[in-house]
């Protein structure tokens, strides 16, 4: 299976700076026959659940289809168990596409539970994948008691979710783009908080330190897996799972191998749930040893309940999931005795990508040492909730460790796309190389390697490009992301440009297969528009980059 691998380096432009990063590959593969496309239905019965579901009126496009699950079990069962011999020939499964083409992919089997849990609900399985018609494409998908959902992260295409329209319906299913999304599926979302602190990377004042101290870094040639314990609230259980200990399993099931797809991809990280986490879920409300709308009492309680429950030696990381209290997390607690349990994630529609990726992997980013990103101070952007040290992006920011639309005035975009920016990511491969509870095993890929172009000067107003030369020696699909990580005062989208201003102007944007950047983007100025989160320097200054290679 790919794991990703990341590494970087650094340019400077008067009125400029360059990076980038690698990933893991997958190895070579002999192929099953493939899954048939027939498994998937377009029905008018999927169209008239579909229609009737709580979550479509959020959605701008969706492909309502049907399935019978216990027929996709068989399709999936060949599948190998990753890490055994079989592991060369995995099945072939086919997925329906939004846009009405299917996609198929190499699937292996790939827990996201320690065997003792796997023992207690052997119905649930979880699975891995990479696209046989889209090489940046890597997939997560489980089938559990709530029935299928699936996660396709995609450089060409975009994030795609299959996902049943109820967790009471297993027959029907809508395939939908992450950017069909619209906003007021996030318009519950509340800022977080962080408690505590962790020292900054490379012993500087700041995640980038110094210019010249800046080296290609990179991640991918280990995949460190953390054993986690989620426990579950008797809100969380209710709202998810029917107020079942198997349902409300199933949820967190789903939840963690969904943001085990983006950590493996982006800082080689797996989250594996311990072998008695169903000893954490709770079914009844007025009896269970949580406060779920309090999020300070959320941290005591669950450090309190996991430390009893699982004992502090048999995990690394610690949650608890509720349907209030938004989201509440000490700072690179991983690892640590008596604070790794501290971390919450509440939210009154616990599941989704608003609360799978703007919840859950921002919370627990921060327990693996992320601080936040965003460069604002309106909306929930202030109230100390900002980082100077990791402020890099321009606005509420859109990357994971950012407040993607609760910054009012200044929100670049309403959700958060599924990856993390050049600060969190040296910070939080920073703080796990300072820990030592997780266990690691080798992936057997190469990262990639970058070459990015010298420092220069150009004059203010002028729009520029930067392209990286990357190369890999396993042959694997490459993407590219370059970042601005210019740190500097806190400033609203449309504040007026000083001279000498070391604040940062250029959005985060997902990687792409090309190289090269426009700075604004090409449509911007192809269109003779602005964007005020992608704007070029009007006054004489210096500007940071970074290229990210995955």
């Amino acid at each position: 299976m790919r794991y990703n691998s990341r590494c970087c380096w650094s340019l400077l432009i008067v009125f400029g700076w360059l990076t980038g990063l690698p990933l893991a590959k997958a190895q070579s593969t002999r192929s099953s026959p493939p899954a048939s496309d027939a498994l998937w239905q377009e029905t008018a019965m999927a169209r008239s659940a579909a229609s009737a579901a709580s979550f479509t009126p959020f959605l701008r496009a969706y492909r309502p289809v049907s399935i019978d699950v216990p027929t996709l079990r068989r399709a999936v069962a060949a599948a190998p168990l990753e890490g055994t011999a079989q592991r060369g020939a995995p099945t072939i499964l086919a997925l329906p596409m939004p846009d009405g083409t299917t996609q198929r992919f190499q699937l292996i089997e790939s827990p996201v539970m320690e065997p003792g849990l796997a023992a207690q609900f052997p119905a649930f399985r979880t699975y891995a994948g990479i696209s046989l018609d889209d090489p940046t494409a890597t997939l997560r998908c489980d089938i559990t008691s709530l029935g299928f959902h699936a996660q396709v992260l995609s450089a060409v295409n975009g994030t795609v979710y299959i996902d049943p329209v109820s967790h009471t319906d297993q027959n029907h299913y809508i395939s939908y783009y992450k950017r069909d999304i619209g906003a007021q599926a996030f318009a519950n979302r509340d800022a977080c908080g962080v408690r505590g602190s962790v020292p900054a990377p490379n012993g500087g004042p700041t995640p980038m330190g110094p210019i010249a101290s800046r080296v290609q870094v990179s991640v991918g040639t280990q995949l460190r897996t953390l054993r986690t314990a989620v426990a579950a609230t008797g809100e969380y259980t209710a709202a998810v799972g029917g107020g079942t200990v198997s349902g409300g399993q199933a949820a967190i099931v789903t939840a963690v191998n969904r943001v085990t797809g983006v950590y493996e991809k982006e800082i080689a990280v797996r989250l594996v749930l311990v072998a008695n986490n169903s000893s954490l879920i709770f079914t009844n409300a007025s009896t269970d040893p949580y406060t779920n709308d309090n999020a300070s009492s959320l941290l005591s309680q669950n450090q309190t309940r996991i430390d009893a429950t699982i004992g502090s030696a048999n995990y690394d990381l610690g949650h608890v999931f509720s349907t209030g209290g938004g989201g509440l997390a000490g700072l690179g607690v991983v690892c640590t005795a008596g604070q790794k349990a501290q971390g919450e994630t509440g939210s009154s529609a616990p599941s989704g990508d608003a609360f799978y990726i703007d919840y859950v992997a921002h919370e627990m980013g921060h327990q693996l040492g992320g601080n936040h990103t965003f460069n604002s101070s309106a909306g929930s952007c202030g109230g100390g909730n900002r980082n100077a040290g990791t402020a890099i992006e321009p606005g509420s920011g859109t990357t994971i460790m950012a407040y993607a639309g609760i910054c009012g005035t200044d929100d670049v975009q309403p959700n958060s796309n599924a990856y993390f920016c050049y600060a969190s990511y040296e910070e939080i491969r920073a703080t796990l190389a300072s820990k030592s509870c997780y266990s690691s095993a080798a992936t057997g890929n190469t990262p990639p390697t970058v070459m990015i172009p010298a420092a220069r000067s150009i004059p203010a107003s002028t729009s520029f490009r930067l392209t990286a030369v990357g190369s890999d020696a396993d042959g694997d699909a490459l993407t590219y992301n370059w970042e601005d990580v210019d740190l500097g005062a806190s400033v609203t989208l449309t504040a007026a440009q000083a001279a000498g201003a070391a604040y940062p102007l250029f959005r985060s944007f997902n990687a792409t297969t090309s190289p090269t950047r426009y700075f604004p983007q090409l449509a911007t100025l192809l269109a003779n528009t602005t964007n005020t989160a992608d704007k070029l320097p009007t006054v004489d200054r210096n500007l940071k980059f970074r290229c990210t290679v995955r």
